[in-house]
């Protein structure tokens, strides 16, 4: 393990540039090149053995993400929850949507929503409309059938984003940091609600950065003040940039993914005419963060 939390804890200091600058350096050399280097091949991820638990835990040290095989485990939702309570993060908002939100697949009530469709899904991080009080930490997937053609995904670590900000604008980034940028909007009227909202980064208790942002205008109703605006222009168009650190890859059967909620797309995809054999991934949000330091 890198330990970078406790070996640099002022990294996300915009007032300290000592640890920021070892840390990104470190980040920098450590971030993954291709999906290939996220993978882990699991021999049953209901029952990690204590190496292939800390192999995952480096690997979302470098990356807030990890890609993995399903081994001998059900492709059924069970088996996600069981990975998660592996990793520490138990603390689902399963209770909160309904149960059909938990399969992401073209059939059923949900599908008029883009996540549940077959179109393209652009730039955002999972669930920014649950509020600032408790919000999701760690996104995860198992895919149990996927698309017959397309329905890639683009991934991109919060961490890098950051790095760009600091390195390119930290003005825009401190704003970012530091003001309530935003409103939530009820997902099920578009209402704007000026009771919930906040920063687009922020640190957890334990010191971790956390990220939220969606280019989906029915996510997030932006403040139209000028500061925020500007930060949020610097912001979109470093993600629309698609830069070198951006990972790109399809689940297949068996496969899943492992994050802290990291940034994301889906590709358009074609599914299947016959309902048995349509695309379908199961998707857990958790309000825990997949944390290296915990006890493997």
């Amino acid at each position: 393990m890198k330990q970078w939390n406790a070996r640099y804890p002022n990294r996300f200091d915009l007032a300290s540039d000592q640890d920021y600058l070892e840390w990104r350096d470190e980040k920098l050399a450590a971030y993954p090149a291709n999906i290939g280097e996220l993978v882990v091949e699991l021999g049953d991820m209901t029952a990690l053995r204590p190496a292939e638990k800390t192999r995952i835990l480096e690997i979302v040290e470098r990356a807030n993400m990890c890609v993995y095989t399903a081994g001998a485990a059900e492709l059924e939702m069970h088996s996600l929850l069981a990975l998660g309570k592996q990793l520490g993060v138990a603390r689902t908002d399963k209770s909160a949507r309904h149960a059909q939100s938990d399969e992401l697949t073209d059939s059923g009530i949900l599908n008029r929503a883009i996540p549940f469709s077959t179109r393209h899904c652009n730039w955002h991080t999972d669930a920014t409309y649950y509020g600032s009080d408790d919000p999701i930490q760690a996104l995860f997937l198992l895919c149990k059938r996927p698309a017959a053609e397309g329905g890639s995904n683009k991934l991109l670590d919060h961490e890098m984003l950051y790095i760009r900000l600091r390195d390119t604008d930290p003005g825009a980034l401190e704003v970012l940091m530091n003001r309530n940028c935003f409103n939530y909007r009820n997902p099920a009227t578009g209402e704007i609600d000026p009771h919930r909202g906040g920063k687009v980064f922020w640190t957890n208790a334990e010191g971790h950065l956390c990220h939220r942002f969606s280019f989906r205008k029915t996510d997030m109703a932006w403040s139209d003040e000028s500061d925020v605006a500007a930060a949020r222009n610097v912001l979109a168009s470093l993600i629309s940039d698609e830069s070198a650190h951006v990972i790109e890859g399809r689940l297949e059967s068996g496969m899943g993914l492992i994050s802290n909620n990291v940034l994301h797309t889906r590709e358009k995809l074609v599914d299947s005419d016959d309902a048995a054999n349509k695309r379908l991934l199961f998707r857990t949000r958790f309000y825990d963060r997949v944390n290296p330091e915990y006890p493997a």
